[in-house]
């Protein structure tokens, strides 16, 4: 290690290895020492796995509120953005494998990816990185269909919901992520005649068996690429990924010193189980580049399970293990219907590279499917070679566009079939029967704990559903072309699924029908295995009924008051849709839900704020800043921060404060009105004389009197300073917590401290409405304030 950067006033040590250097991951990570022992608050919130919806998830916990967050992920930093938005550098995702035993572990592949559970199904694994598998998700992102939500509980169904009385939560995410404004980089003529095409085809007497008569086509493509700018200045976020969000927020709380830093990522951290002690988690184990390590945690931390599906549920499991955790597996079938059109079944189209995509909902009576489809000019048979690709070299492109085929289209029609569940704690654990599970195997780690054994199989039902499926593709395809003389079939016809490429060709007869799944099988020609799809979903579904579920509406175990899980594992049902955008929405409310809960208001209250310096602003010298924990401090000099978006009247207020010297001093102010047209500008002053300031010194330090006069009534603690005096002191000792309640009515101001009535000011004479603020006051004293929450009167 040397230190050859320089960041602020701090040396950083950057890792100089034979090839680069290694700024990112050291700007980025941390030890675990760096995070964990720098003598800061405790962490509101622990999220275990920084992939797609862990590394969402605790950035909105970060943005949401001035709370501590510790991520804790057991790979490596990789990159910062999805890697089509990147040069090709080689980077891949991992291929199937199967792992039935430790035996059969093939290692690290693609220098990320692993296998961590066991199963006679061909999984790729997981990848170990920041932003794991959604450095290379294909960002297909359809919404669940009002027939998907069917059976989720109505409160989320309501969520879902985009009609007048719902929460619309899905446009929040397709904005962020970029579905929304939809395929804003894909246009031109073959865009315009695909949906032309697939318009007729749909709306057409008898239309396709299977394919829905009302269709959402018309919307364009669903894919997580924002290409257009969001607003003027800014540049497009290109393909999603999750890691840059976290880096962002990571970087802006490097900003701060460790002891106050809110946001941290520890890498090579493997979490291997939670203990818990009457309902809630209180201790995590995990081991830190491989030495154990155990965190205590509070009641009140916030401990997220987001390491994926399988792993969240093998670590439920293995740490507070219910009858049904483990059960409603659900996957999806996934086929590849390649084909050639001749451009003359289309209208008038240019030579030019063009590209398009679209998405057709489809159903049979009980299930549901997709096809994601996808159309290029190209040769070859890969309709999306261009359609996710950088290309920053003027001369490759001239290429590219040169190799066009003239004389014919390929589409490629991915379809996507819906698996039902089994909630049945009670159902028989088969291997290679239904119905699907996960299970803690007897296979090990490398640390010794049981690794997950994944059951997933299909049904006569699931077969069914694909053949419908498969044949909705083909007679789609085919009415597209217009007469089976336009069309050609790209498949391999000789040889098993992992035959040379060269086996694979385009054909005029269509794959048959009679395919299967099993990778073995000589027959498989356009069908992917079911473990390939990164799609596993359910084990660890949310309910209403804490009887027939194992989590709430806001993602939280019934059973542990304080444990949540981010991610698809959540889902009653699957529908056909990606998971990715209902599993980042519901990241969102369970990020959300994690922050009003460290609010916690009365009947009648609200937050001021939330729980930070959001919402507030500075008059004066020196300032506040946060700790995490809703915890805010004032710093060096006099000053007043005050709430800027709403003046009071009539109200109860309260709030939480500590000192930590015995000179402290600090006062919270009412009622002090805006100065000009709109506010306080940066003149602390004012409001002294025109509101009313509730004192907060407990050496009752008059300072209008030489010498200064101490344990002055009208300047002790509990006062209304110089108007009406505090009683008695009824503070707590130095460091411990002491709860204001301020009652304003009209001329009347009643302050009780700790529970007791101290002061009691009638007929004041000052302003009736004003602002809220919170003072900091001389160099060395340090007052932190917490819970500030309003009932108006």
């Amino acid at each position: 290690m040397i230190n050859r950067l320089q960041e602020t006033s701090q040396s950083i040590a950057v890792q100089d290895t034979t090839f680069s250097v290694d700024v990112m991951g050291r700007f980025i990570c941390n030890t675990w020492d760096e995070a964990v022992n720098n003598g800061g608050v405790a962490f509101d919130a622990v999220v275990i796995g920084a992939g797609m919806f862990g590394a969402y998830c605790a950035e909105k916990i970060y943005r949401h509120a001035n709370l501590r967050v510790l991520v804790l992920d057991a790979g490596s930093f990789l990159v910062s953005e999805h890697v089509q938005n990147l040069s090709k550098i080689g980077l891949n995702p991992g291929g199937a494998t199967v792992v039935g035993s430790n035996t059969q572990d093939p290692g690290v592949r693609e220098l990320v990816w692993g296998s961590p559970w066991r199963s006679p199904v061909a999984f790729p694994g997981l990848a170990y990185c920041l932003g794991g598998r959604s450095l290379y998700w294909g960002g297909w992102s359809p919404r669940l269909t009002p027939a998907d939500l069917a059976q989720w509980p109505g409160d989320l169904v309501t969520f879902f919901s985009d009609a007048p009385a719902g929460a619309d939560a899905y446009r929040q995410t397709e904005r962020e992520i970029g579905v929304d404004p939809a395929t804003d980089y894909i246009s031109g003529p073959l865009y315009d005649e695909l949906h032309k095409k697939m318009d007729a085809v749909i709306k057409a007497p008898g239309g396709v068996p299977s394919v829905d008569s009302v269709n959402d086509h018309d919307k364009g493509a669903p894919l997580a690429v924002q290409a257009a700018p969001p607003a003027s200045g800014l540049f497009s976020f290109d393909k999603y990924s999750s890691a840059p969000i976290l880096t962002e927020a990571i970087r802006e709380a490097a900003g701060n010193p460790d002891w106050r830093r809110r946001l941290f990522l520890v890498p090579h951290a493997h979490v291997v189980k939670l203990y818990t002690s009457g309902g809630v988690v209180t201790q995590i184990e995990v081991y830190v580049n491989g030495q154990q390590k155990f965190l205590p945690v509070g009641s009140n931390c916030a401990v997220v399970l987001a390491s994926s599906t399988i792993e969240s549920t093998r670590l439920a499991l293995e740490s507070f293990a219910t009858p049904r955790m483990g059960r409603n597996l659900m996957g999806h079938l996934r086929s590849n219907t390649v084909v050639r059109i001749k451009r003359a079944a289309f209208g008038p189209l240019p030579k030019d590279l063009q590209a398009a995509a679209l998405l057709v909902r489809g159903s049979t009576l009980q299930r549901r499917y997709h096809l994601q489809v996808t159309a290029a000019a190209v040769t070859g048979a890969d309709s999306e070679s261009t359609m996710f690709r950088m290309v920053p070299d003027i001369e490759l492109l001239d290429k590219m566009m040169a190799s066009q085929n003239a004389d014919s289209i390929v589409i490629t029609f991915r379809g996507i079939g819906e698996m039902v569940g089994n909630k049945d704690p009670n159902a028989a654990k088969n291997t290679g029967n239904p119905p699907n599970f996960i299970d803690l195997s007897d296979q090990t780690d490398e640390f010794n704990m049981r690794r997950a054994w994944v059951n997933l199989v299909k049904t006569q039902q699931d077969d069914d559903l694909w053949k419908a499926m498969d044949e909705g593709a083909l007679a789609v395809a085919l009415k597209m072309a217009g007469s089976a003389n336009n069309i050609e079939y790209f498949y391999n016809k000789n040889g098993p699924l992992n035959a040379p490429a060269s086996d694979f060709g385009w054909h005029k007869a269509p794959p048959p029908l009679s395919l299967s799944n099993d990778r073995n099988n000589p027959n498989n020609k356009v069908r992917d295995g079911l473990g390939t799809t990164h799609h596993e979903a359910g084990t660890l579904w949310i309910g209403a009924d804490t009887n027939d579920s194992v989590t709430n509406a806001d993602g939280r175990f019934h059973h542990i008051a304080n444990a949540y899980v981010a991610g698809p594992a959540l889902f009653p049902t699957l529908g056909s849709a990606n998971p990715s955008l209902t599993a980042i929405t519901l990241a969102r409310r369970t990020a959300v839900a994690i922050v009003k809960k460290s609010l916690p208001v009365e009947p009648g209250f609200r937050t001021l704020g939330s729980g930070g310096l959001d919402g507030w602003q500075m008059a004066g010298f020196g300032g506040f800043m946060e700790l995490g924990a809703n915890i805010i401090e004032t710093i060096d000099g006099i000053g007043l921060l005050w709430y800027t978006r709403e003046q009071f009247d009539n109200f109860i207020l309260r709030l939480d404060w500590r000192a930590s010297f015995p000179d402290d001093n600090s006062g919270v102010f009412i009622r002090f009105p805006a100065l000009g047209n709109t506010d306080p500008a940066n003149d602390w002053k004012p409001p002294v004389d025109q509101g009313y300031e509730i004192q907060i010194d407990d050496t009752g330090k008059n300072p209008d009197v030489t010498p200064n006069v101490f344990n002055d009534p009208l300047h002790r603690t509990g006062a209304v300073y110089k108007l009406a005096p505090a009683n008695n002191l009824a503070s707590l000792p130095l460091g411990q917590w002491n709860t204001y309640q301020i009652e304003a009515n009209g001329n009347d101001i009643k302050v009780t401290l700790n529970g007791q009535l101290v002061s009691h000011l009638q007929n004041g004479n000052r302003s009736l409405k004003g602002f809220i603020g919170l003072q900091n006051h001389h160099f060395g004293s340090k007052v932190q304030f917490k819970n500030i929450r309003i009932r108006p009167l």
